[in-house]
């Protein structure tokens, strides 16, 4: 049983102690000052209705699963390039991620599922020595990297997009992850809240069984959300040196994700 039980009885104890002397007190002064005196009904309800040592509660977690499909793929990638001067790294680079966006466009991947999640250009230094054995830095060209995210409902056709992407320009690839989409996850929460709160109920039921108690309403209930896992496949790649044939056709599968729905729920008791 919990120990709020305990808390309810102890603090009761209290009060009606607390009561108990109150009442001598007044009874004490009433026998000194008049022998007929008597306390009043509505003293005593005020009391009961005030200070209410009958209270007690137990506290339960209920929780409830289920496992469902993905419905969203996301995919990071992107072009990585480097030249003398900043204009001809940046021109290399937009050239290719054009290739890279209108090959996307034609494997059937929207304009509206792509977009630029990080773009960054900056200088490339090396050290030299100097006539004084001093090292030195020089700068020898300038870095271009274009990240794009990719959001698409077309979980079958992974392998695909990659491919595609890489075989048109992609130099870089950072993940791969299959999610359930806002709209999928609460749908699923929402219809685990009830199943949630009977498991809290039947937990609460058994315990207090052994105890002769039962439970006669219910006090607070909390629902707890959840950041739900996905499914990712690790694929940060730079591809130096790396075959774009590696690539083909790749092996990428979802799985089921596992949905759970927390509740605390906070049940009044009395014996039976």
């Amino acid at each position: 049983m919990d120990n709020r039980i305990n808390f309810a009885v102890i603090i009761g104890v209290v009060l009606v102690l607390a009561f108990a002397v109150t009442l001598t007190q007044i009874e004490n002064q009433s026998i000194s000052q008049d022998s007929d005196y008597e306390i009043s009904e509505e003293l005593i309800t005020h009391w009961l209705e005030k200070y209410d040592p009958s209270e007690q509660t137990i506290s339960v977690m209920g929780d409830a699963t289920k496992n469902s499909t993905p419905d969203t793929l996301h995919i990071i990638l992107g072009v990585e390039s480097e030249a003398e001067t900043a204009s001809e790294s940046l021109s290399q680079n937009s050239q290719s991620l054009n290739n890279v966006i209108a090959s996307l466009n034609n494997a059937g991947v929207t304009k509206d599922e792509i977009e630029t999640s990080n773009f960054r250009i900056y200088p490339l230094y090396d050290s030299i020595k100097d006539s004084n054995d001093n090292y030195k830095q020089i700068l020898i060209g300038y870095h271009v990297s274009n990240i794009l995210s990719i959001h698409t409902e077309k979980i079958e056709s992974a392998g695909e997009i990659i491919d595609v992407a890489v075989s048109s320009g992609v130099n870089r690839v950072d993940g791969v992850s299959f999610q359930l989409s806002d709209e999928s996850l609460k749908k699923i929460s929402d219809s685990l809240i009830a199943d949630a709160i009977n498991d809290a109920s039947q937990k609460a039921e058994n315990a207090l069984y052994p105890l002769n108690y039962k439970i006669v309403g219910v006090k607070s209930i909390v629902i707890n959300d959840h950041a739900v896992p996905y499914f990712e496949t690790p694929m940060r790649a730079s591809f130096d040196g790396f075959a774009e044939s590696s690539m083909k056709s790749a092996p990428i599968m979802s799985g089921d994700q596992e949905i759970t729905t927390n509740v605390s729920v906070v049940f009044f008791i009395a014996p039976k």
